[in-house]
């Protein structure tokens, strides 16, 4: 029996619609999952994809997996980039892995912070005093939010332009995808 039967006959036996119980894979504890996170496109129920560094690091018989800074070892590092890469690819959520020291509010700020700067659209939590900083940090700001309409709106009022001057810059299409995607992304278009 492969995983998504097994899925649905528990969702049947369960009372609970077939099909309806969604994914969020994690996909890169093995080495052997390193090399296959570009392979989720069109996986059944798949809405988001995460990683892990302890099971990985566990995997690959590593005694630690941060370098003495705190911060990631290179081959977790691109544990995270290649999950955030695999999930773009297959049109679903990357969401970061978990911080696990929960009482590091201000580490775990400054992480989630920079990890959504990087692309991903949330956080695993491993304690509950995690959500609101993480729903904190994931969300817009209203500077975030005032800036992203002053670019649709500049894009808005010169129809058909490739790229355009903003506040000293240059901004093109992508400036634009992205002002849209984080509107959208706070329910305000």
């Amino acid at each position: 029996m492969n995983v998504l039967s097994g899925l649905s006959a528990l969702e049947v036996a369960n009372g609970i619609a077939r099909g309806i119980t969604k994914v969020l894979a994690l996909v890169t504890e093995t080495a052997d999952g390193m090399f296959t996170t570009g392979d989720y496109a069109g996986a059944p129920r798949l809405v988001a994809m995460s990683w892990g560094a302890e099971d990985l690091a566990d995997a690959l018989g590593a005694s630690q997996n941060r370098n003495p800074d705190g911060s990631y070892g290179f081959t977790y590092q691109l544990a995270r980039s290649l999950c955030l890469l695999g999930a773009a690819k297959a049109g679903v959520l990357p969401v970061e892995t978990i911080r696990g020291d929960f009482r590091d509010v201000d580490g775990l700020r400054l992480r989630a912070e920079q990890v959504r700067r990087d692309g991903y659209r949330g956080m695993l939590a491993i304690h509950p005093a995690q959500v609101e900083v993480i729903n904190a940090a994931f969300s817009p700001t209203e500077a975030e939010i005032q800036a992203a309409r002053e670019i649709v709106d500049l894009f808005a009022a010169n129809p058909g332009v490739g790229a355009i001057g903003y506040k000293g810059g240059m901004l093109d299409r992508p400036y634009l995808a992205r002002a849209q995607t984080l509107l959208r992304q706070a329910g305000l278009s």
